[in-house]
């Protein structure tokens, strides 16, 4: 009789243990917590993709032009199916000549201009792309207009590099190495962990996930700027501690697929202390493979887009839409 008293009793005290770490779990996090950040700081003298490319030309640059990141603004020289597309436009014949450059490639490609030192006027007008790639139509092409303001406003945070948030104006169109290895110095040479995503620094996931969604949420703004993308964030800074986020939208099911899961993976990381899996774990930074996604271990985070049993190719369909990209 006492042996079934004191394993009833042991067994309530671990009820209880247990019990109590699960309300610990579901205790959320400060955000802002831990780190430090360079909101409003002036932007360092980094090292730009062209010295990075001195070493790393056999193994990056072969496949960065064709990565999104690298790709995301782009002269109109290096894309000659949009700048064919582009002429043969009968409504926009009297601006085709004054577009440089190109933004965008998987939903749509707005057309941009030098507007100054850092800065694109946009037009209003843009190709509306279909799940092949191809142009559907032209949006908004009837009567075209030079914006100077929108995409410093609205687009250059996530489509350029070092943006002076008080100026309005950028270093570099696309994203160079800086916007997601870091502040690097030459030391890194020699000591790799120096950088942020190496091989040596790729388990911190509370850097990681602010790394990747300094662009990738895309329902947020800067506290100190009220920009939709964050105030000199530089890699390896806590984003969150400026940049302002609505968690909630990540049970939002009127939101696309797409950004909730972003948002999931995010929330998981930045409010549970969750530190797996992070963006990395499935998703090749400077390739266009798909390697990781497939090889990684099933989660309860992959029915975000693919069934929750049965074959991971059967994906579920959506239509990506952002207010902010304005599509």
């Amino acid at each position: 009789m006492k042996l079934k008293t004191a394993v009833l009793l042991a067994a309530m005290v671990m009820i209880a243990f247990i019990s109590a770490g699960g309300q610990q779990d579901q205790k959320r996090l400060d955000p802002a917590a831990w780190g430090e950040n360079h909101a409003g700081k002036p932007i360092p003298e980094y090292l730009t993709g062209d010295e990075c490319l001195f070493c790393h030309r056999n193994d990056i640059g072969p496949t960065w032009p064709k990565n999104a990141h690298g790709k995301t603004v782009r002269p109109r020289e290096v894309d000659a199916g949009m700048a064919e597309a582009l002429e043969k436009e009968p409504s926009l014949k009297a601006v085709a000549s004054e577009v440089e450059y190109f933004l965008g490639s998987r939903n749509h490609v707005r057309l941009l201009k030098k507007a100054g030192y850092g800065k694109f006027a946009l037009l209003n007008a843009r190709a509306m792309l279909g799940s092949d790639g191809h142009i559907q139509k032209w949006s908004d092409a009837e009567k075209p207009v030079w914006d100077k303001e929108r995409f410093a406003d609205r687009c250059a945070g996530c489509h350029t590099t070092a943006v002076d948030a008080a100026a309005k104006t950028f270093r570099a169109f696309g994203l160079d190495c800086y916007t997601c290895h870091g502040n690097v110095t030459l030391d890194h040479t020699e000591n790799t962990s120096l950088v942020w995503l190496s091989k040596k620094r790729r388990r911190d996931a509370k850097a990681i996930t602010s790394i990747c969604a300094q662009c990738h949420i895309r329902n947020g703004k800067s506290r100190s700027t009220g920009l939709p993308y964050p105030n000199n964030f530089i890699a390896g800074d806590n984003l969150f501690q400026d940049f302002e986020v609505d968690f909630s939208k990540a049970d939002d099911r009127d939101l696309n697929a797409g950004d909730r899961h972003i948002l999931r993976n995010v929330r998981d990381v930045a409010l549970s202390g969750s530190d797996y899996p992070t963006c990395i774990t499935c998703h090749d930074v400077h390739g266009p493979s798909s390697v990781k996604h497939r090889r990684a271990p099933r989660t309860q985070i992959c029915a975000d887009c693919h069934n929750a049993e049965g074959s991971l190719k059967e994906i579920k369909r959506y239509s990506v839409k952002s207010p902010l990209c304005e599509y």
